[in-house]
């Protein structure tokens, strides 16, 4: 019953915060009267997003589909999709080989790697792809190496380098949470067990813990797609990349776009990334239930 109920209000809730969204800038009034003061507008606020609602149930406001379905809008749909999904399989291929060689390493060792760790996963996205920007640029400028096509101009699409950008600190995030989980599961007694058994610490790392963590990552697994989702606008924006967002950004600075195209020039790109994210989390609570695990 909660799922019944749970579903049409999300999608509810996301409508009208779109419908805010649109209608937000009709709160303010900037300098009335020639003041250097910030006014504000609730009626005109409340008047755009009534007029903004009622353009749901006019009928020319559902005649874009067409225009949707063109070569140009498909090409970057469909490449801003596949940088979502290359970024995901680097962040857990990245986050899991930092995590993996931290734990095979002396209690030591390990925490005065987790400070750095700790550091990188909390810095600004924004400031980390300007400082790879700048290394990239010094070395093109002092040396004369370019290691990668950055920029998406006169026609290229950079692939590898983006989804790389895109993957770094939410692979930060992973490793920090996945090194977590697993020095708490090391505790529990069936690694005494292993230990006692001769079994070495390689196999029950790579075969036991692994196994019995998988359901717990799965859960949080939502953030880590969505931190990649939400990375995805400032990459292809810093790197001047032909994507999805690009076409977001053109349809809400044209006049006359309807919020119904908006919702779904959102919603088309949103649904991939949540049946995805969906998928991997009922799956994960299989897989908990069979354990007997209760997450």
């Amino acid at each position: 019953m909660k799922k019944i109920i749970h579903y049409p209000l999300l999608l509810l809730t996301s409508a009208a915060g779109l419908l805010f969204f649109m209608s937000f800038p009709k709160l303010f009034n900037y300098r009335p009267d020639g003041s250097e003061h910030l006014g504000f507008k609730v009626l005109d606020f409340l008047k755009a997003f009534m007029a903004t609602t009622l353009q749901f149930f006019e009928a020319d406001s559902w005649l874009f589909f067409e225009k949707w379905n063109q070569e140009t809008v498909i090409d970057r749909y469909t490449y801003s999709l596949e940088i979502i999904l290359v970024s995901l399989v680097f962040t857990i291929f990245i986050g899991s080989c930092i995590a993996y060689i931290l734990m095979s390493i002396s209690f030591k060792k390990r925490s005065k790697l987790k400070h750095v760790l700790n550091f990188f996963e909390g810095l600004p996205d924004l400031l980390v792809i300007f400082i790879i920007q700048m290394s990239l640029f010094a070395l093109y400028r002092d040396f004369g190496i370019r290691l990668v096509t950055m920029y998406g101009l006169a026609g290229k699409e950079p692939l590898i380098f983006p989804m790389i950008i895109n993957s770094l600190l939410p692979s930060m995030f992973f490793a920090q949470y996945l090194l977590k989980i697993m020095e708490e599961e090391y505790e529990k007694h069936y690694i005494l067990l292993g230990q006692a058994k001769g079994l070495s610490n390689l196999h029950i790392l790579f075969v036991h813990l692994t196994r019995n963590i998988l359901p717990v990552m799965s859960i949080h697994f939502k953030t880590i797609i969505f931190m990649i989702t939400t990375n995805l606008v400032l990459v292809e924006q810093m790197f001047v990349l032909n994507g999805y967002t690009k076409e977001l950004y053109n349809l809400l600075i044209t006049r006359g776009g309807s919020p119904v195209q908006v919702f779904f020039y959102v919603g088309v790109f949103l649904v991939p990334v949540m049946l995805l994210e969906r998928v991997v989390t009922l799956s994960g609570k299989k897989a908990a239930n069979a354990q007997g695990l209760n997450i």
